[in-house]
C-alpha cells in the first residue's frame, strides 16, 4: 500500500510540471526575427528601414564563398532555391517594391518551417 501512495504522489508532482506552459517574456525575439533584423541592418544602405530592389541585389551579390555555395546547394536540394528577383518578389508580399522587417521575418520563418530548420537560405 505504501508503494501505491508513493507512485500517486510522484504522479501528482509531475502532472503539474507537464501541464505547465512556457510563457515567453513580452520582449522575446525569435531566431527568424534576429536574422531578419541582422539582414536589414546589414544591407539597408540608406537606413530607411526597408530594402529596395537595388539594396537586395547588393545582398545577393555577396562574394562567392564556400558557405554561400553550400547554402545554395542545400536550398536546391530542399527545393526552396529561387533566383534573386523571384526571391525579392516572394518576400515583398504587399508588392510595394520594398522589403520591410515583418516581410523578411515572415519569409525566413516560412523557409525554416519548410526545411524544419535544416537549410538556412535567406
Amino acid at each position: 500500500m505504501r508503494k501505491f501512495w508513493l507512485i500517486v504522489a510522484v504522479c501528482v508532482l509531475f502532472s503539474g510540471a507537464v501541464a505547465a506552459k512556457y510563457n515567453p517574456p513580452h520582449n522575446y525575439i525569435t531566431n527568424s526575427q534576429k536574422t531578419a533584423m541582422y539582414q536589414m541592418n546589414m544591407y539597408d544602405a540608406d537606413h530607411d528601414g526597408r530594402l529596395s530592389q537595388e539594396e537586395f541585389e547588393n545582398k545577393t551579390s555577396v562574394a562567392d564563398t564556400r558557405e554561400t555555395r553550400r547554402q545554395i546547394r542545400n536550398a536546391k536540394k530542399a527545393g526552396i532555391y529561387q533566383e534573386p528577383d523571384e526571391q525579392f518578389k516572394s518576400i515583398d508580399s504587399n508588392n510595394d517594391g520594398y522589403i520591410t522587417l515583418p516581410e523578411m521575418d515572415k519569409y525566413i520563418s516560412e523557409q525554416t518551417q519548410k526545411t524544419k530548420g535544416k537549410v538556412k537560405y535567406y
